[in-house]
């Protein structure tokens, strides 16, 4: 098998639930290197407490009832917290809904930077580790924009430094949480055309999660769509939105306008 076909991730028939209320039902998906999976469906279909859980954050009360998480084999649940910490930053990112808004606003992007690093071990040479990764979002001036504070940036800047930090380490899986919602259809390119661009340079996967199918169409491989915390529907991208067999996609693929047509 090629190294490129190695399953990154596997979640096998997982399920959450809060007391007697089931918020994930049987979800199972793989990923692989150097592929983007899309996980689509509306605001609350819960999307967005897969994407935690993958990483172990579950909601107030919440319990993981049945399945697991396995990164490159490792079963995540099964790891410590300490275990589970260390593997953030260096081989799992999540980058959050709107990334700007997490920037500390009373400290210097350089300083926020340097914290970070250090506490993922790369202390050591954080400021040419920071300036790279600014550049690889297409932020000029790196050495200038660490002396600035977040509040002296635009708010695309701002995501994107947030962004930079995030991602700053190279980790293999990306999880990110609705990228597009609050910017307008060009930047919503420019982003998903570096999430593109990195995965093609570096091998990684991402998982991105979002309400917006057309989003998806643009830029990912794979695609499951989730309604009422159950996929169902999943497959090749371009397959599923070209012949969706589910109503709910059909539903979905006539609610959004399309960002390819902008």
């Amino acid at each position: 098998m090629t190294e490129n076909k190695i399953p990154l991730l596997e979640v096998p028939s997982l399920r959450v639930e809060v007391g007697t209320r089931r918020l994930l039902s049987d979800v199972s998906m793989t990923v692989r290197r150097g592929e983007i999976a899309a996980v689509v469906g509306e605001s609350g279909c819960g999307k967005s407490t897969l994407l935690r859980t993958l990483i172990g954050i579950l909601p107030d009360g919440g319990a993981v009832t049945g399945g697991t998480v396995r990164f490159y084999g490792a079963d995540l649940f099964a790891l410590s917290a300490r275990a589970r910490r260390s593997m953030m930053g260096q081989d799992i990112a999540f980058l959050f809904q709107e990334p700007g808004t997490y920037l500390s606003p009373i400290r210097r992007i350089g300083a926020q930077f340097r914290d970070y690093l250090a506490a993922h071990g790369a202390g050591e040479g954080w400021r040419e580790i920071a300036v790279e990764a600014l550049r690889r979002e297409n932020l000029e001036d790196a050495e200038k924009l660490l002396s600035a504070y977040p509040f002296q940036l635009s708010g695309g800047m701002r995501q994107r430094a947030a962004t930079a930090m995030t991602l700053a380490l190279t980790p293999k899986l990306l999880l990110v949480d609705e990228p597009t919602s609050a910017l307008d259809v060009i930047a919503s390119r420019s982003l998903l055309d570096r999430l593109r661009a990195r995965v093609e340079e570096e091998g990684c996967c991402v998982i991105f999660v979002t309400h917006n199918i057309d989003a998806a169409a643009y830029v990912a491989d794979s695609i499951f769509i989730m309604q009422a915390g159950a996929f169902v529907e999943r497959g090749d991208c371009r397959t599923v939105l070209e012949r969706p067999a589910a109503e709910y996609t059909r539903v979905l693929l006539r609610a959004v306008p399309h960002m390819a047509d902008g």
